[in-house]
């Protein structure tokens, strides 16, 4: 190994503002100079993105030239002290105080074999009131921490779709870009659907969530429609379901309503289709929806792939049922639909999916 240096001082002090100081006490880690091909997958604030204060900061590090990542950090700006991330895998900050304007994070990693190419996003944070920026997660917000390992998940055929089907899961898998996940594979027939889901805690007060995810398709033409849902008991007894999927099938974002006491999906002008993503990449997924304290009235409010926000536009309606589950339950599902109507397979990895309520 040629002219070694160190990626990360033994002992790292930065301070945001007043309010924030981290310390990173690391090994030494030694490096070589040579650069790799990095694999950083910046999933907010996007570059070129306008966003509001707390940001939101999520990135993922698969390593680099097909190495495991070591050691992985951000600075801000022109600072240069390096704030670590809660693993080697993974940055997850729900609450980067930042002031109004134009900023840059840099992201550093390394592995065993060496340092990776340095990833940067630039990105302004706009004022709160600003409508065209994805709104920040709030200070009382509750987060369920990474479900990917949860062992409450279930699976089951989705009998609101034809033809026949069957699941498995696998974690912690292995993807084809070497990170851990939970990978969901179902053979099918008729374009068939399977609903894998986990029921995290129970509170029967929150009214606002948050769905954030990375998800990666290793062949994305396999699929139909992809849908993500957040279920929640409220104090009536009734589960209020707030359904979002990504429908091939039209090739918009839809959301699900229970008008008249029947499932229906209802189109959005938001472009979406699976079949359309890049394949082995991971995608950054957040959906932002709330209901009424004590109703079945769901608003779906926006939702952003990749740091690309919209806001859903007329999505307020009836959304639930009494099926006479737990007080206060609430579950996470990921549901996929084969895009066959012979016979086919589906494979779909999901990395840290997180709902933050309120």
């Amino acid at each position: 190994m040629h002219n070694p240096r160190v990626l990360y001082p033994l002992r790292t002090r930065f301070t945001i503002g007043a309010t924030l100081t981290l310390f990173l006490i690391a090994p030494l880690v030694i490096v070589s100079s040579s650069a790799f091909a990095s694999d950083v997958t910046v999933g907010s604030p996007a570059n070129g993105s306008r966003v509001q204060s707390p940001v939101f900061v999520r990135a993922l590090n698969t390593g680099c030239n097909g190495y495991a990542p070591t050691a992985f950090g951000y600075a801000i700006d022109e600072a240069s002290e390096i704030v670590p991330g809660e693993s080697a895998h993974d940055i997850d900050v729900t609450r980067l105080p930042l002031a109004e304007g134009k900023h840059t994070l840099h992201f550093r990693s390394a592995t065993s074999e060496g340092e990776c190419p340095e990833v940067s996003t630039t990105f302004t944070v706009a004022s709160a009131k600003d409508p065209t920026t994805p709104p920040s997660i709030p200070a009382n917000a509750v987060s369920s921490g990474s479900l990917d390992g949860s062992s409450k998940w279930t699976e089951q055929h989705d009998g609101g779709t034809p033809g026949e089907s069957k699941g498995t899961m696998t974690y912690p898998a292995k993807t084809p870009v070497y990170t851990d996940a939970r990978q969901f594979y179902m053979t099918y027939s008729d374009q068939a659907g399977e609903r894998w889901s986990t029921q995290f805690v129970r509170d029967a007060n929150a009214t606002h969530f948050v769905l954030d995810t990375f998800v990666l398709l290793p062949s994305p033409s396999e699929l139909k429609n992809l849908e993500m849902d957040i279920d929640q008991v409220v104090a009536s007894g009734e589960t209020v379901i707030l359904s979002t999927q990504c429908s091939g099938e039209i090739g918009s974002w839809e959301y699900g309503d229970s008008v008249g006491r029947h499932d229906h999906w209802k189109s959005t002008k938001i472009k979406c289709n699976p079949a359309e993503w890049a394949p082995n990449v991971w995608h950054h997924i957040q959906i932002g929806e709330h209901h009424a304290p004590n109703s079945d009235i769901v608003t779906h409010d926006w939702v952003t792939i990749d740091g690309v926000y919209n806001v859903f536009e007329d999505a307020t309606l009836e959304s639930g049922h009494f099926l006479e589950w737990g007080a206060g339950d609430i579950n996470t599902q990921f549901q996929i639909e084969g895009a066959s109507e012979g016979k086919g397979t589906v494979t779909a990895y999901i990395h840290k999916l997180t709902v933050y309520r309120w």
